[in-house]
Parts: C-alpha cells; sequence; structure tokens
C-alpha cells in the first residue's frame, strides 16, 4: 500500500537540497578544482597574467593579439582554456597533475 501523495517541502528546504547537490557535484570535478587552484597558486606568484606582455598589452596564449582584460587573468576565458587543455594534456598522458602553478610552468 503506496500512496502517491505529492510531497510538499518549503522553498528554503528546496534551495539547502539544491546547494548540496552543487557541492558535491564540485566535488567530484577534479578538472574545475585543480583549475581553481592553479589560479589560486598563479595569483601568490603574479599580480598580472603571467603570459601578458605589458609592453604590447598582447597575450602570449593567443599570440598576436591584444589581451582584452589588461592582463587580469582571474576570470580570464583565454586563461582558464589554457589551463584546461594543459589538464586534459597531462592527464591524457596519465602523468602527475603539478600542484602549484610554478611546477606547471617549468613543464611547458
Amino acid at each position: 500500500m503506496s500512496s502517491n501523495k505529492p510531497v510538499k517541502m518549503s522553498e528554503e528546504e528546496i534551495n539547502n537540497a539544491l546547494a548540496k547537490a552543487e557541492r558535491e557535484a564540485e566535488k567530484k570535478d577534479h578538472k574545475k578544482q585543480w583549475v581553481e587552484r592553479m589560479i589560486k597558486s598563479a595569483k601568490t606568484y603574479y599580480k598580472l597574467c603571467p603570459y601578458y606582455d605589458r609592453k604590447a598589452s598582447e597575450c602570449f596564449i593567443n599570440l598576436g593579439t591584444k589581451c582584452t582584460r589588461d592582463g587580469r587573468y582571474e576570470a580570464c576565458p583565454v586563461f582558464m582554456a589554457f589551463l584546461d587543455n594543459k589538464y586534459q594534456e597531462i592527464t591524457s598522458k596519465k602523468r602527475l597533475l603539478p600542484m602549484d602553478f610554478l611546477d606547471l610552468a617549468q613543464n611547458v
């Protein structure tokens, strides 16, 4: 005897359940965590993007193109795509991921 009555949840309970699911999904997304760790690590060593040419205001990742963010790299799609590609490259070769941005920069 099972009843098919709808379960009523308050909006707060729904929001808490969604927040918990998002946190669990973030824990499982190793690539996102690694990219964020590399950005935090780069912040400790560099004020501006390490691939930013101050004199020409160009990006070394996209050679010959102007940097639209003036060297700020916290949410830069080019820098994040670069780190994403490095993650894919390193994991496809089954090597250990660097834990620090300087280790990544030395392996380039």
